[in-house]
């Protein structure tokens, strides 16, 4: 039985990582071969490894391709759109999973021009709810917001030239909600992993999720 799986690792160093190429299409060796910087590289490359070893525990080839819109895919698995990869600077995650499928992680760190950035790429609404937290809290809560729509939009297949105001995400009474112009129902996750590293997984099929990690001392943030 097919089981959805994601994981968090941290960044492992390159020469623990040559295998991966192997299983690597030749436009992603080509674009291994190409980069210059050893912490791009680790970065490649270890997301890759754990969606490697995601497949393997489905006892799936590990072989993976990625579409020219970035989309990460894997022939062996079921489901076309249902891998999804992401990296940081110290951390990167995976997810392999039904229907379609997106990952993303995103680091706290000082941003300008806050209200901004938000007016500019969010909805009304989530901009409004931003302005109205205490100032300490608005950082955070940003990053909530974009690393959520960031997930949304990999699974939906478009990344960021998709419109961060297609998905808007309300915090209400009773917890948070999802809206945007898409006939599924959209289930989206979101946790603190370690302090001020944030994880989103999103799906447009309903599924039980397994941690293939230590989540022991994750913080959820949202769940819908």
């Amino acid at each position: 039985m097919l089981v959805s799986r994601f994981a968090v690792s941290p960044i492992a160093a390159e020469d623990l990582l040559a295998p991966t190429l192997a299983d690597l299409d030749f436009p992603q060796q080509q674009r291994f071969a190409a980069m210059q910087n050893p912490q791009r590289r680790a970065q490649f490359l270890s997301a890759r490894h754990l969606a490697q070893q995601l497949l393997q525990l489905n006892h799936c080839v590990p072989t993976l391709t990625q579409h020219e819109n970035g989309r990460p895919s894997a022939p062996a698995w079921p489901f076309a759109d249902g891998l999804s990869w992401t990296h940081g600077a110290a951390y990167c995650a995976a997810a392999l999973g039904q229907g379609r499928v997106g990952i993303d992680l995103e680091i706290i760190r000082p941003r300008k021009q806050l209200q901004a950035i938000a007016t500019s790429y969010f909805d009304p609404r989530e901009t409004a709810w931003l302005a109205g937290l205490p100032e300490a809290e608005q950082l955070r809560a940003f990053y909530i917001l974009w690393v959520a729509k960031e997930a949304l939009l990999k699974a939906l297949g478009t990344g960021l030239v998709g419109g961060l105001q297609r998905f808007v995400l309300l915090k209400t009474a009773t917890g948070w909600c999802c809206e945007s112009p898409d006939s599924c129902t959209w289930s989206l996750q979101v946790w603190e992993v370690a302090p001020n590293v944030l994880l989103a997984l999103a799906s447009d099929v309903p599924q039980a999720w397994q941690a293939v990690c230590d989540t022991q001392a994750w913080q959820t943030i949202i769940k819908i």
